[in-house]
């Protein structure tokens, strides 16, 4: 499965979801509350995006966001973009080295749940912008 094409993908479709995720009276709280400041940092192409859960923002770089990540996951876009589909396990593929986990992992594996939710709101941000090149 193809990655995405521009360096502005992960920002657009990630950082949409959690956009969108922040503003759910459920999900928002909860995604706060594991305190997490994630850089997702993808190659094929480079890539960033900070997700400042605390904050409920999303930038789209690490020399945007006021706070330092505390936790970072790299990966291919190509593995990014099907977790988002709900195609890959976190926990395997950290363990692979399909995803590198640095800083605070336990914050990352607390987020790790909460995915599960926003797999839908992203495949249906593809779907809305005819990406389906992208979709599993």
């Amino acid at each position: 499965m193809p990655g995405y094409t521009n360096t502005t993908d992960l920002h657009k479709y990630v950082g949409g979801i959690f956009e969108t995720a922040y503003a759910d009276p459920e999900l928002g709280p909860n995604l706060a509350a594991t305190g997490a400041v994630l850089l997702v940092a993808c190659h094929d192409p480079e890539s960033e995006v900070v997700l400042d859960l605390p904050a409920r923002k999303v930038y789209p770089s690490v020399s945007e966001a006021p706070t330092a990540p505390n936790a970072t996951l790299r990966m291919s876009t190509d593995t990014a973009n099907r977790f988002w589909q709900g195609k890959v396990n976190m926990t395997i593929a950290m363990a692979k080295g399909d995803v590198k986990a640095e800083g605070s992992v336990i914050k990352v594996l607390k987020l790790v749940p909460s995915t599960k939710h926003l797999f839908p709101l992203y495949i249906q941000s593809l779907k809305d912008d005819g990406r389906e090149e992208l979709i599993a």
